[in-house]
């Protein structure tokens, strides 16, 4: 039995070091290729550490190739985009999980289910001609209004079910003692769900700052790109420049990396307590 024990063991911790060198190591090519030079990269391959620490691809990635205005307009779209999300999704999370009405199961599929399984590939036409008629195109809200309206699909589903967890007599006791369904839900019940908040809001954060599709198609004006379709298009004009491009890559992808790192113990904390329906 021991044997046994210690060969599954070996085998899930083998499986967990594969995964992860599989998973790391295209991250520290593009983050080391960003140091060092382009004939360094061809001579002596992608996966050397720099000679010299080299930071001109930074610098001209931001300051002369418009990567500093890729990175506002990231923030502008994704910081609404994630307020919005989460205060729809807090609201029609304690109408779904705690009143009655006609329809309750109905609205709930669609709002959770529905929102979530469809892509915005599926919509894009549709969703094109109604920001066409709003005369929305190449604006920031054409960009935020869609995102706010899937997000908060996905913040209800997480919400929700954390709200299904907590106890029942918590709210019956506010009531009796005459709190409002307001009160309830902003002096109750969001000090109580901050991990499944957290994770919404984590969660929403990086689909947003990776979104590509929506920006690809309702901001033609470069001036308005966000950080994932400003490196698409700084690729297409900078591809024979190994490293500016690895710059680029590496600012794109950085803040987000960084910023789960810090925030995954409350993404596991919010999804394993919310696990309930």
């Amino acid at each position: 039995m021991r044997n046994r024990s210690f060969v599954s063991k070996f085998i899930a911790y083998t499986l967990l070091i594969a995964l992860a060198v599989v998973t790391l190591v295209p991250f520290f090519v593009t983050i080391m290729g960003a140091f060092r030079e382009h004939t360094d990269i061809i001579i002596r391959g992608p996966l050397a550490l720099p000679n010299e620490w080299n930071f001109q691809s930074f610098t001209k990635a931001i300051f002369e190739y418009n990567f500093d205005r890729y990175l506002v307009n990231t923030i502008i779209i994704t910081v609404p985009t994630v307020f919005f999300s989460l205060v729809f999704g807090i609201m029609s999370s304690y109408a779904l999980a705690f009143m009655e009405f006609p329809l309750k199961r109905v609205f709930t599929l669609a709002t959770t289910v529905l929102g979530i399984m469809i892509a915005a590939v599926f919509i894009m036409i549709p969703l094109y001609q109604l920001m066409d008629t709003l005369n929305l195109i190449d604006t920031y809200l054409a960009a935020i209004l869609p995102q706010v309206a899937m997000s908060s699909a996905f913040s209800t589903l997480v919400i929700r079910s954390f709200f299904l967890g907590l106890p029942k007599e918590l709210l019956d006791s506010a009531l009796v003692d005459g709190a409002s369904s307001w009160q309830i839900l902003w002096r109750i019940l969001i000090p109580l769900s901050k991990p499944a908040i957290v994770t919404a809001g984590t969660l929403t954060t990086i689909w947003t700052w990776n979104s590509y599709v929506i920006p690809l198609v309702l901001l033609p004006n470069a001036d308005k790109a966000p950080l994932p379709l400003g490196l698409v298009l700084f690729q297409g004009t900078y591809r024979t420049n190994i490293p500016l491009t690895m710059a680029g890559a590496t600012i794109t992808a950085l803040p987000m990396i960084v910023f789960y790192l810090l925030s995954q113990r409350h993404i596991v904390k919010g999804l394993s307590q919310g696990a309930v329906d």
